[in-house]
């Protein structure tokens, strides 16, 4: 009995967890009264930023995480990208909310990197303007700079795959590489002819299969129901990746944290990098 009760609290602590990995526009606008501690970024261009933004959210933009260079997406050194949320007034233990456009694409990348930096308590606001307009959140165009702080770095190394090493799994029949671009990509058919095709032994699963039609995640439920279809399960190894590792981020999420899959990585350094690289096989 005290066994069951064990795993019982246990499972609940779980969930609970999961829940915790987004916030509802409702109970975000009261924490926003409430909590003057929370730090609230707006991950949008600089210009979209000054037009309007929630009365309280700095701008981090997410391409100014990026390095310049012929492949787009990769990050900037780790002691870059902590001492950049430091000036900003991000420390690795602030409550952190983002939000995005309401794609849910760039806060979710923003997201990926400030837990793969060790940051403990993050997370996903969908901007969704019906709701937020029903939890009374303010909007202004004027901008904020918070005090700088420090922001200590500790990687989680298991949230990421790295070339050499998703080379060397490929064969591995325990696999699941998963592309999370769009169609077009997929077959190396789009029109910017940025995509000659995807890696060896990928599963198309366009990002937006774990979304609703209005940009939100999908429920646990949903995605667990979602996932069999692209032979995802638990005992499995998933590799998520896109073009630059924007999109793959979304599906990550999903499959990670709302999901609870335990064997999920992103590849960040994603199509652009893998296909720098001459003699890297790529499938039409």
């Amino acid at each position: 009995m005290k066994r069951i009760l064990f795993v019982l609290i246990s499972l609940f602590g779980v969930l609970s967890l999961q829940a915790k990995v987004s916030i509802s526009a409702k109970d975000f606008g009261a924490e926003l009264k409430s909590n003057k501690a929370m730090v609230v970024i707006d991950v949008q261009a600089p210009d979209v930023y000054a037009k309007q933004h929630i009365q309280g959210a700095i701008n981090i933009p997410h391409k100014s995480l990026y390095k310049t260079g012929p492949i787009e997406g990769q990050f900037l050194e780790l002691a870059e990208l902590a001492a950049i949320f430091g000036k900003k007034g991000v420390s690795n233990t602030s409550k952190i909310v983002l939000y995005d456009d309401g794609s849910q694409k760039y806060n979710s990348r923003v997201w990926w990197v400030l837990k793969y930096l060790g940051a403990t308590d993050v997370y996903l606001l969908h901007k969704d303007m019906t709701e937020m307009e029903s939890a009374r959140i303010p909007m202004t165009n004027t901008s904020l700079t918070l005090k700088a702080t420090t922001f200590t770095p500790a990687i989680n190394a298991d949230m990421n795959i790295d070339m050499a090493t998703l080379k060397s799994l490929l064969d591995n029949p325990t696999l699941i590489l998963l592309d999370a671009r769009e169609k077009d990509e997929y077959e190396g058919m789009d029109k910017d002819k940025r995509s000659k095709g995807h890696l060896p032994g990928a599963i198309f699963m366009n990002y937006k299969e774990v979304l609703t039609p209005t940009g939100a995640y999908k429920s646990k439920d949903e995605i667990l129901a979602l996932a069999p279809q692209f032979g995802i399960s638990p005992e499995k190894e998933v590799i998520v990746y896109c073009q630059s590792g924007i999109k793959a981020s979304v599906v990550y999420f999903a499959l990670k944290e709302i999901a609870g899959f335990p064997n999920v990585k992103l590849y960040t350094g994603a199509y652009a990098e893998w296909a720098s690289v001459a003699e890297n096989p790529i499938i039409k």
